[in-house]
């Protein structure tokens, strides 16, 4: 088994750095800090540059968005954002419930139909973790005008990603540490049999992830600081190692996706941690021999409501 080490791209020091997101026409890496209120930042290979937007909310994720613009995943409301004139416009918010629920993990299949999960809000006010009691988080598939909601009892919803022919939707549960994969219907956007996909005991959580072209995962695996890439068979083939104990997500980037982006997080890490992880939260990089899919951009309308 391979292992090697990815170095510091961007020294962010994030308190929850996620869903890093390359866009290829303005070579540009695309990231968010959960909890600052969110923040989404922004960087340019060509000038080495960094800055981010502020917003008034959690921010758990982002997508392009076909046309221009990013889709912003806020605790319970997606909106889309303008760079250029810094508005935003409501796309969909998550329906009144009994128990306090927020997005997580989310990416668009290539329909552009946006896959998010949801989850128990584990992240109070003072931005502070909250236990997660309960496993009721769903599967959000947002098209269009329209939204539907898929029962998928997750604790913690991450890794969405698809096979390079898009035969097979993965999802993770970082509660139970188990990848799952379902076979995945593209022309009628759904999913059947469920059945789990990898488990990796001794390397932390799963958490965000990314497929390359040969269809293997690569997968963040939040406690272990490293990043794995697992086999279509669930086998564990390669190890990437970070100077940072919790890498969050990854993405590939760069005009050939041969670069690997990972983004970390100082989330309740003690001072005398930070002190061995000076760089926790911040951007990582290697560089690979196999190549990524270029992630799919949100083709859907003005906005939609359960």
């Amino acid at each position: 088994m391979i292992e090697d080490v990815a170095t510091l791209q961007v020294d962010c020091r994030n308190e929850l750095g996620e869903a890093p997101l390359w866009c290829m026409a303005t070579a540009t890496l695309y990231w968010v800090d959960v909890i600052k209120p969110g923040r989404v930042f922004h960087w340019r290979k060509d000038t080495n540059s960094v800055d981010f937007w502020d917003f008034d909310d959690l921010v758990t994720g982002l997508n392009l968005i076909a046309g221009g613009g990013l889709l912003i995943h806020g605790k319970n409301q997606i909106r889309r954002f303008d760079p250029s004139t810094g508005k935003t416009f409501p796309v969909f918010s998550l329906p009144p419930s009994q128990m306090p629920m927020r997005f997580n993990d989310g990416h668009c299949d290539r329909a552009g139909r946006l896959w998010v999960g949801t989850m128990a809000n584990n992240i109070g006010d003072d931005g502070a973790a909250l236990d997660i009691a309960d496993r009721d988080g769903q599967i959000c598939v947002i098209s269009g005008t329209s939204s539907r909601m898929i029962d998928a009892n997750l604790g913690c919803p991450n890794a969405i990603c698809w096979s390079p022919d898009e035969s097979r939707f993965y999802i993770g549960d970082s509660c139970d540490g188990w990848l799952y994969s379902y076979r995945f219907d593209a022309s009628a956007g759904t999913i059947s049999d469920r059945r789990p996909f990898c488990r990796l005991d001794g390397f932390g959580v799963p958490d965000g992830a990314a497929v390359d072209r040969e269809g293997y995962l690569w997968n963040a695996r939040w406690g272990a600081g490293a990043v794995v890439r697992i086999s279509p068979d669930g086998s564990l083939d390669r190890v990437v190692r970070l100077p940072a104990s919790q890498p969050t997500s990854c993405c590939f980037g760069d005009e050939d996706r041969r670069t690997l982006y990972i983004t970390s997080a100082r989330f309740a890490l003690s001072p005398e941690r930070l002190q061995k992880e000076p760089f926790a939260g911040g951007v990582f990089s290697i560089r690979l021999e196999v190549g990524g899919i270029e992630k799919s951009q949100f083709a859907g309308g003005s906005g939609c409501s359960v």
